[in-house]
């Protein structure tokens, strides 16, 4: 069982994700059966095992291939199923609400939130063999802790870790420097991954973090890595007969291939249809092109982002008329939702007013009265309204603000043909017609990332959310981490907000346990700041569906069956795997 107040809140926490931005079936578009259901012509994977034995993967453009140390830049190749020999403390599915113990067995904490106690898996090992458990969770954290150079190291562990006992090989006793209840969310994987993996202790203790290959990578989970193959930018893992945890998880792919698609997606959607793979390599309108002309093996399942789409608004004086909560609303007067979720995100979506995911069970952290009293609605004459009275025109017909004209400028890391860029864009044009002109670009990620940690914006269209509690989002925003425009926000506050109110609120929440009495009070109330003072707008729910193909595995998740986050770059992916089953289709000779 998992122990604390907390452990109850997490147990009950995510539901299954909402159906309420749209289907995604597998029918045409018109309803009506097709004229001639396609056969499927198989194509020959380049795959260097079997492959009835095998799950291919469509994936991103790889670039690393010999390192697997996640711990600094470039260190480790992304969503190329290192996923799947990684494993956390805890699941938490976002699909079922599931809190899975997986390394652990369970946490607890004492009744101050002073001390937390993980008791780990006496069957865990390493696929090296070698036992894993509480020694290499203090290993890993005191590592970290001292290491702010390393990704995950210092900041919050330095900030609340004092010392960690170890008084037997499965227990691990964390003493805190002040009350942490939400200490164990860095061990559960929730989005993607856990904020925090557990190194082996074996491996690491001789070696210099910030060099260190990794390679092959030792791990724990059910998959351990067979080849990478820089010139077909391929990984190849393969089944672990030793895997600690069999009992519990049986994959049933003997393979699972990660290999970047073509860049020409008529190439990339093509692969797909003569099944050279299994998940991905298909994009939506040509998805929609197989469902038209009755190809029969494709599977399409929804799931929202945890991340709604969002405009950041940078909240800094020295930015100019952005930095009044009037402006700021006048701006989400000008966002149709409605026209955004419907037709220009590239599948059907709801909007947003929260900042978080439409999961049910995020329903306890909504106040449908405060959502009702600061209403959003797209309504031009109200942001006219607003903008008359702190950026009235002039002669010239110019709206102007303490003396100067008005121009904002919009950012994005998306490409110009991306959805966000598209959100942005859209938003762009409703300013003009209230009067309010507007630059927008598409930066390339470094670039976008550092003028954005800079606060060298007005408005940033990209994304945002919550993992575990709306105190995760709040706590970033406190005038303590504040920087002034052109220095590093290093990931926090990146909207340079300041509200002393709301300051007070979240260093409060800060040590409470979200589910008790006391918290929903003070989570209200920094719900309405947040609406007051909106630094952030929530624009719609992320809609992205997942394609699978059905020739030589069958049992992947559905709308009906959602039974595990579908997105193959999680490290829940794996339930997935331990789910499917072949179909009997063989490979061409």
């Amino acid at each position: 069982m998992l122990g604390g107040g907390a452990a109850a809140a997490m147990t009950a926490f995510l539901a299954a994700c909402s159906g309420g931005g749209g289907s995604y079936s597998d029918k045409p578009a018109n309803n009506n059966k097709p004229v001639a259901t396609k056969s499927i012509q198989i194509g020959k994977a380049n795959i260097p095992v079997p492959r009835d034995q095998s799950v291919i993967v469509g994936q991103v453009e790889y670039t690393v291939f010999d390192s697997f140390n996640g711990m600094i830049p470039n260190g480790s190749p992304s969503g190329a199923g290192v996923e799947l020999s990684t494993e956390p403390l805890f699941y938490l599915s976002f699909a079922t609400g599931e809190m899975r113990p997986w390394l652990a067995t369970e946490y607890k904490y004492n009744d101050d939130h002073t001390e937390v106690t993980f008791k780990f898996d006496p069957k865990a090992h390493w696929n090296d063999g070698k036992p894993l458990g509480a020694a290499d969770f203090k290993f890993t954290i005191m590592l970290l802790k001292d290491r702010p150079d390393l990704f995950g190291g210092g900041g919050e562990l330095k900030e609340f870790v004092k010392d960690i006992e170890v008084p037997d090989p499965q227990t691990a006793v964390v003493k805190m420097l002040k009350p942490g209840p939400r200490f164990h969310y860095n061990f559960i994987s929730a989005i993607a991954g856990p904020p925090l993996g557990i190194m082996p202790e074996h491996i690491w203790k001789s070696q210099d973090p910030t060099k260190f290959k990794d390679n092959p990578p030792v791990h724990s989970g059910p998959y351990k890595l067979k080849q990478a193959i820089r010139n077909q930018k391929m990984f190849v893992w393969e089944k672990d007969p030793n895997y600690w945890n069999k009992d519990k998880l049986d994959v049933k792919p003997q393979y699972v291939v990660y290999q970047s698609t073509s860049k020409q997606l008529d190439q990339a959607s093509l692969a797909f249809e003569r099944a050279e793979f299994d998940v991905g390599s298909v994009d939506e309108p040509h998805a929609k092109q197989l469902r038209n002309t009755g190809y029969p093996a494709l599977v399409t399942t929804q799931f929202h982002d945890p991340n709604p789409r969002v405009m950041w608004l940078n909240c800094d004086p020295s930015r100019g008329v952005i930095s009044e909560p009037k402006m700021r609303w006048a701006i989400n007067y000008c966002l149709d939702r409605e026209k955004i979720g419907k037709s220009i995100w590239p599948v059907p979506v709801p909007p947003a007013q929260y900042p978080w995911a439409d999961y049910p069970t995020n329903d306890k952290w909504k106040n449908d009265e405060l959502a009702n009293k600061y209403k959003f609605e797209f309504n031009p004459d109200k942001a006219t309204q607003l903008l008359d009275e702190i950026a009235p025109k002039n002669g010239a017909g110019k709206r102007m603000y303490k003396g100067k004209e008005i121009n904002l400028e919009i950012i994005t890391p998306s490409p110009v043909d991306g959805g966000e860029y598209a959100i942005a864009n859209v938003l762009k044009t409703e300013l003009a017609k209230v009067g309010v002109p507007a630059t927008l670009r598409s930066l390339a990620g470094n670039v976008h990332d550092e003028k954005f940690q800079r606060g060298e914006y007005d408005i940033d269209s990209s994304w945002a959310g919550i993992a575990i509690d709306p105190e995760q989002l709040y706590s970033d925003w406190t005038s303590d981490k504040y920087q002034p425009v052109g220095k590093n926000a290093a990931g926090k506050n990146k909207l340079r907000y300041r509200n002393p109110k709301f300051d007070e609120i979240s260093k409060k929440l800060a040590t409470l346990d979200p589910e008790s009495p006391e918290a929903k009070p003070l989570l209200d109330q920094a719900l309405e700041i947040y609406f007051q003072d909106l630094p952030m707008l929530s624009v719609i729910q992320t809609g992205y569906p997942s394609y699978f193909n059905t020739t030589f595995w069958k049992g992947w998740p559905t709308d009906d069956d959602l039974y595990e986050v579908p997105l193959n770059w999680w490290q829940h992916f794996i339930f997935v795997l331990g789910k499917i089953e072949p179909t009997g289709q063989k490979g061409p000779a």
